[in-house]
């Protein structure tokens, strides 16, 4: 194991909107769990493409109807899984080796997703650095797209997660990702040119996909089972996870009003909406340092400092039971 310290770029140290959390008294046990484990990240990406191809391959044996639906549901939640490994990527969580730990995130997470590691790190740093003001770009998102603002009432949540299980705000979530993607920041719009070891791994892998689906004859496949579920079943747990981890309105004195926690998904939840701890949003924004493996230990930490308020930055569980983000996310018109 190796710690890692946070580069400057994602450090939120400089200029958050605000730092009222006294974060001194945490500093050694911080730094401990600072601790990027190389297997972890491994594994982590791996067990993705296992389950991944398991889908694809009951298809192949079942040919029903039916079996298509399932996988591509079950494709879409490790769809959002390799988002998430994006994301830790883009902190140098996955491998030690800050090459490697690009080069695998690009070539396993990140093309698939038609983002890239890079342009996903440039807009994320700047949303660390000014979460919930007019220089954090998730921010400026939701204020130009009013379905990412919550709460609403049952029926107005539900016409949203409808609109993207079906693909109404298909066009709003491909411009989110412009940004991140290899021909957006070859066009200028978002993250920094790519550098000429991107070009020549992008190619490598956009030439391998293509003789890949071609030779094998997959292309139905892909576009079913693999374009269709990411620009819709997948955006649906994307949509849940964003408008709990903020609220999407203007920043407050008080860091810890911005980012919240859900601190006990089911397994459902966990499979579905937050893979890989993306539950703990406030304690990975106060030590963004630390990888997700290491999350539900820092929260316990952080949980006897009294940060929390249940029903404002803290939540139990996403959907189930009334103290849950779920019950916030639908409570408009109600007294």
């Amino acid at each position: 194991m190796l710690a890692v310290p946070e580069p400057q770029l994602l450090d939120d140290s400089e200029a958050v909107t605000s730092r009222v959390f006294e974060r001194k008294s945490l500093t050694s046990s911080v730094r401990a769990l600072s601790m990027v484990t190389n297997w972890r990240g491994l594994w982590a990406m791996t067990r993705q493409w296992l389950i991944i191809a398991l889908a694809l391959g009951f298809v192949v044996q079942v040919d029903q109807w039916w079996a298509w639906l399932v996988a591509a549901v079950i494709i879409s939640t490790r769809q959002h899984a390799l988002l998430s490994l994006v994301h830790e990527a883009s902190h140098h969580h996955l491998l030690t080796n800050r090459s490697a730990n690009d080069l695998l995130a690009d070539l396993l997470c990140a093309f698939p997703m038609n983002i890239t590691t890079a342009g996903y790190r440039k807009e994320h740093a700047e949303h660390h650095r000014y979460v919930n003001t007019p220089k954090d770009p998730y921010w400026r998102t939701a204020q130009r797209d009013a379905a990412w603002i919550f709460p609403r009432t049952r029926w107005g949540a539900a016409r949203v997660l409808l609109g993207d299980m079906v693909g109404v705000f298909t066009l709003s979530h491909l411009k989110i990702m412009i940004p991140w993607s290899f021909t957006g920041r070859m066009m200028g719009k978002g993250g920094p040119p790519p550098s000429g070891a991107e070009k020549v791994r992008y190619t490598l892998w956009l030439v391998g996909l293509v003789a890949f689906l071609t030779l094998t004859g997959g292309w139905l496949h892909y576009l079913l089972l693999w374009s269709v579920p990411s620009l819709t079943l997948m955006m649906v747990a994307f949509r849940i996870r964003a408008v709990v981890e903020h609220p999407f309105t203007a920043a407050t004195p008080d860091e810890t009003h911005e980012t919240r926690d859900v601190e006990s998904p089911t397994w459902f939840e966990r499979f579905f909406i937050a893979p890989f701890n993306a539950s703990y949003h406030l304690s990975h924004h106060l030590f963004p340092s630390v990888p997700y493996y290491h999350l539900p230990e820092l929260h316990a930490q952080l949980q006897r400092t009294g940060l929390y308020r249940p029903g404002e930055n803290h939540f139990r569980t996403y959907l189930q039971g009334e103290g849950s983000a779920w019950t916030f996310m639908t409570s408009a018109g109600r007294k």
